[in-house]
């Protein structure tokens, strides 16, 4: 019982703080630390306050209250729509150990209980420019795939992808229907003997572009994780060449890192 209390008490301790309009901390960003903290206690289920209830309840004008929630919105921790009251974003994040074996998207989703899909942008045969050919150690304008995506899990979308593929290695993959099948490494390996077995990675971060905020559900002000890599085959053949652009409340990636003897 006394663990019991202890927790409630906690709860009406951040239920009850308020706005001081005295304070030199606008009021808007006291209103958006005190939800905050109300999102992480989980205070919060799948509804949240509407702008109305939010202004009666700290005493605060409309256009106060909507500039806290458009900071939270800004970081990731609520989604608005126009007309609807504004939801907390599930807690889904994707962790990649990267002292553990190569795993695709798909894999990495599946394994955490989540259902990957997809959503195919552009799927065609191109000719490869200089640096697309570089990469996947094949002549410049030799014929290529590229596969770009929206990915998503549970339907919220995580990352925006583009593949780069030598058409010779899968030469009737535009056959495939990449809305139904969403493990493109799942393919490679069933249908062309490919076994993606390294990848070799680099990161940075990059903020989206106007569309890219639209495709992710996101504003232009939050980051975006770029990895770009290319992964290959136990015999060392490049077999894609990749460009994947993470939303940044939605992917962590750690690495394990052992001294030499």
């Amino acid at each position: 019982m006394e663990g019991v209390n202890e927790q409630n008490k906690s709860k009406n301790n951040v239920t009850n703080k308020f706005v001081s309009k005295s304070s030199p901390i606008p009021c808007y960003l006291q209103l958006k630390e005190i939800l905050k903290q109300q999102i992480e206690e989980h205070l919060f289920d799948v509804s949240f306050p509407s702008e109305r209830e939010l202004a009666e309840k700290y005493h605060l004008s409309r256009p106060t209250v909507r500039q806290a929630l458009q900071e939270l919105v800004s970081e990731g921790l609520i989604i608005k729509r126009r007309g609807q009251i504004s939801t907390v974003v599930p807690a889904i994040h994707i962790v990649r150990d990267y002292a553990q074996e190569l795993i695709s998207f798909s894999e990495e989703m599946k394994r955490k209980g989540y259902v990957p899909s997809s959503k195919v942008l552009r799927f065609e045969t191109i000719s490869a420019p200089v640096e697309i050919a570089e990469k996947l150690k094949i002549k410049e304008e030799e014929d290529t795939i590229v596969l770009e995506r929206v990915r998503y899990g549970d339907g919220e979308p995580f990352n925006l992808g583009i593949s780069y593929l030598p058409l010779k290695l899968c030469p009737d993959i535009l056959e495939i229907d990449f809305n139904q099948q969403p493990s493109l490494h799942s393919i490679l390996k069933r249908r062309y003997g490919l076994d993606l077995v390294m990848s070799q990675e680099s990161f940075e971060p990059m903020m989206p572009s106007k569309k890219e905020a639209q495709l992710l559900n996101i504003t232009t002000r939050m980051p975006l994780l770029l990895m770009e890599g290319i992964t290959y085959t136990a015999d060392g053949i490049p077999v894609e060449y990749f460009l994947l652009k993470f939303r940044g409340d939605k992917a962590r990636f750690s690495v394990r890192v052992f001294r030499r003897s």
